[in-house]
């Protein structure tokens, strides 16, 4: 998203439009945690691993099962905000929670209030209790088992579309 900004705009306007920006790199950030990234540093050398951690302030970033540009192998490391260049997506979303959302309701058949998607983190909430990512479902209960056997039924047909 790019923003732009006119020098003459009053000062609480671009203070708003910072404060929208820096909560959409944060929510960005957020999808892409537990996901394979490439970490490009400003001085030309990239790390590929797994998002686990990062700071919206400062922006550093921890990356799991790293691999430096070199070829060396880390377990874990730690980047700074202010020496990375970009971040990239490497690993391809495979749960689209809006698509989700669309299969519990005509596999379950519950009234379309009861469930809603927070796209900030690319969840499907079920009646308030029952939250549905990437990673899994989490929530007790006979409704939760069934959507989680829509779940893994969902991933399945997703993985192997790819």
């Amino acid at each position: 998203m790019l923003i732009y900004f006119n020098a003459f705009q009053a000062r609480g306007c671009l203070s708003m439009s910072l404060a929208v920006a820096t909560r959409n790199i944060v929510v960005e950030l957020n999808k892409m945690l537990d996901k394979r990234v490439m970490v490009r540093l400003s001085d030309g050398r990239s790390y590929v691993g797994k998002l686990v951690a990062f700071d919206p302030s400062s922006l550093h970033v921890v990356i799991a099962d790293a691999e430096s540009s070199d070829g060396r192998k880390f377990q874990k490391v730690v980047v700074l905000g202010n020496a990375i260049s970009e971040i990239l997506l490497v690993q391809e979303e495979l749960f689209d929670a809006h698509e989700f959302a669309n299969y519990i309701l005509q596999h379950l058949n519950l009234p379309p209030a009861s469930v809603r998607v927070d796209p900030n983190i690319n969840a499907v909430i079920v009646y308030d209790r029952i939250r549905v990512t990437e990673r899994g479902v989490e929530g007790s209960g006979q409704l939760a088992q069934r959507i989680y056997e829509l779940f893994e039924n969902y991933m399945k047909t997703k993985r192997g579309s790819r």
